[in-house]
């Protein structure tokens, strides 16, 4: 045999040292299955319910019955903006296509024209707009706040939450 093969890490030779990566893997996979399960229940914790996704020892297990327990929110009535077609402050040359929709808070009714004083309120702003300030998911977010906060001050707080179901810029 050569000496290329025998060393003193390996004394055999033409065996590799299987014993460092097997502990290597297990570790890797321990932490896999640690980290994997906390985020299940994290997941579980903030998914809406409020409440762990498995009974926490020394508590009382979630009611299954119907009526008991954690009871969805309703939603109010859902009301869809014509598109908005309008091009932006800065690039003058850029257009922009806004679809959005309006969430009532439940129990209120928004009339028709005071959807349409909304969405022309969401016009002004869109020309006032730049191509900066909607880049990115940040962007798109601070979009859907500011609408949000627009709609709700036309609407003397009837409006829930506003929707962006699509926006492209061209």
């Amino acid at each position: 045999m050569s000496d290329q093969t025998k060393s003193p890490a390996n004394p055999e030779g033409g065996k590799a040292a299987i014993g460092p990566l097997m502990g290597t893997l297990a570790a890797v996979a321990m932490l896999t299955v640690v980290a994997g399960g906390g985020g299940w229940l994290l997941g579980g914790y903030i998914s809406g319910t409020g409440e762990m996704a498995g009974p926490v020892s020394g508590g009382a297990a979630p009611s299954k019955e119907p009526g008991k327990g954690h009871e969805a929110q309703p939603l109010g009535n859902v009301i869809e903006l014509k598109p908005i077609l309008t091009n932006l402050a800065v690039p003058s040359t850029t257009w922009v296509r806004l679809e959005s929709a309006l969430v009532a808070r439940p129990g209120e009714d928004i009339a028709p024209e005071l959807a349409m004083k909304i969405s022309d309120d969401f016009m002004a702003f869109m020309r006032s707009a730049s191509l900066m300030q909607l880049q990115g998911a940040t962007g798109l977010a601070y979009l859907r706040a500011d609408l949000e906060e627009r709609a709700k001050l036309r609407s003397d707080g009837k409006v829930e939450r506003v929707f962006i179901s699509s926006l492209v810029v061209e």
